[in-house]
């Protein structure tokens, strides 16, 4: 069996190669799958602010490392201005940190991807539909590989209203 393996390789290759992929095409399909599974954990955590220490852990497969570095500072930084100031509202505690908007998504669909370099860009098509109102718009979500895999580095805000977290999600961390 084992001096099968390289054959079998050659011919999941050459299979590859017949079906018109290119090397490129084949590394970029998976920031797509990266993006589109986190958005799928963000709808089922509903996170609001920043996310909390069970919320950041299921989500931490999906980002860099400096992120979750942000993260745990933040929610350090959160629970001693709330030491401190018991009466008001902390920093990060409400809204939704990874999109353009507010409220956040209640929908999205992934788009598409750009290669820039090491990194991936992925448009997301967002909506978010409430009883009043229905909005939608684009966000970038950039992916890096840190290791063996695609993680998001960072997420471009790109919604056209005045009340959304900063232009993107590590400045909205920083």
């Amino acid at each position: 069996m084992k001096k099968m393996l390289p054959a079998m390789a050659g011919v999941i290759f050459v299979l590859l190669v017949a079906s018109g992929l290119s090397h490129s095409q084949m590394s970029g399909i998976y920031p797509t799958a990266v993006t589109e599974n986190f958005y799928d954990k963000y709808l089922a955590l509903d996170v609001r602010g920043l996310p909390d220490k069970d919320q950041a852990w299921e989500l931490s497969r999906y980002f860099s490392s400096q992120i979750k570095t942000l993260f745990k500072a933040n929610r350090r930084k959160q629970a001693e201005f709330i030491k401190k100031h018991p009466d008001e509202k902390p920093p990060w505690i409400e809204g939704d940190l990874f999109t353009s908007s507010f409220e956040g998504a209640t929908s999205f669909r992934v788009g598409k991807m750009r290669v820039k370099g090491a990194t991936r860009e992925v448009d997301v098509l967002l909506h978010h539909v409430s009883e009043s109102d229905k909005v939608k718009w684009t966000d970038t979500v950039i992916l890096k590989r840190e290791g063996k895999k695609w993680v998001i580095t960072n997420i471009i805000f790109k919604g056209k209203w005045q009340f959304k977290s900063g232009s993107s999600l590590l400045n909205a961390l920083k």
